[in-house]
């Protein structure tokens, strides 16, 4: 079974207010609503879980005990220590393959190679959950053999994911961060681009970078939180982190709230070394 794929086509199968439309939320230009028809290799994991980006006002919630990022300085690059990855570099196919993507983006798309691109922003993304989570509170990855995560790149997307579960002590959260060009469309930073329009905020930082903020229903108690980071080098970074699973009969609660806030969501989504022009 296509476990997340599954576990976020429940959390938007049937939100009130509104209905969604999971399977028409495929776009090949603007990116902001698709469903992803690759998996991660060797797990049977569908990378579907952008579908659950489409959505109206989530009740926004409150910081999890205990979930406060540490330092928020960084180096304006992260170390590059060796890494060993647990997982191919591109996820391996599930069913018919999608077309190739395209649409205009705000810069020539990087040349590095993408099995340079997976060893380096994964190394990049290790290193800031070390840094910027508390002790006890970690990403256990959803892939097999991983025990941290690892990012893959989607030939068919051409951009770079990787995602797990937060857990805290018996509580838990969906975590995914996707890599990809700024898109032409999304340059202009605009809850137009949020997954929920109707509850987001755009925050501008000092060195030019500007988050679209967004919060989204999914049932009594269950919220999702998402950021769309758009840098100035012309990456486009979006996360993702909720507080429920999905299952046969339904989603269940797996936390209070997120155990990430916006705000934390955001820092990490920021990180330097989470970028495609390093």
């Amino acid at each position: 079974m296509d476990e997340i794929g599954s576990e976020m086509r429940a959390a938007v199968a049937d939100p009130p207010p509104s209905r969604i439309d999971v399977d028409g939320l495929i776009r090949a230009e603007g990116r902001r609503r698709r469903q992803r028809a690759w998996v991660w290799s060797g797990t049977g994991v569908a990378a579907a879980v952008a579908a659950v980006v489409a959505g109206p006002a989530l009740v926004a919630g409150g910081a999890a005990p205990g979930s406060a990022l540490g330092p928020t300085g960084l180096p304006s690059t992260l170390p590059s220590p060796d890494v060993s990855l647990c997982a191919g570099v591109s996820p391996k196919p599930s069913g018919p393959q999608p077309p190739l993507q395209s649409y205009g983006t705000v810069r020539t798309r990087p040349v590095e190679a993408p099995a340079a691109g997976v060893v380096r922003l994964t190394g990049a993304l290790r290193e800031v959950l070390r840094i910027r989570l508390p002790a006890d509170l970690r990403v256990e990855s959803a892939q097999p053999g991983c025990t941290e995560p690892q990012f893959q790149y989607h030939p068919s997307y051409r951009e770079y994911q990787a995602g797990g579960w937060l857990r805290q002590g018996r509580e838990s959260g969906l975590f995914l961060l996707q890599i990809r060009p700024t898109a032409r469309d999304e340059a202009r930073p605009d809850c137009a681009h949020a997954g929920n329009p109707q509850d987001c905020t755009v925050v501008r930082h000092p060195d030019g970078t500007a988050t679209v903020r967004s919060t989204q229903p999914a049932g009594p108690g269950r919220q999702q939180l998402t950021v769309l980071v758009l840098r100035p080098d012309g990456t486009s970074v979006f996360g993702i982190t909720n507080n429920f699973r999905a299952g046969p009969d339904g989603s269940t609660i797996t936390a209070s709230a997120p155990l990430l806030t916006l705000d934390q969501l955001d820092e990490l989504a920021r990180s330097p070394g989470l970028t495609l022009y390093p």
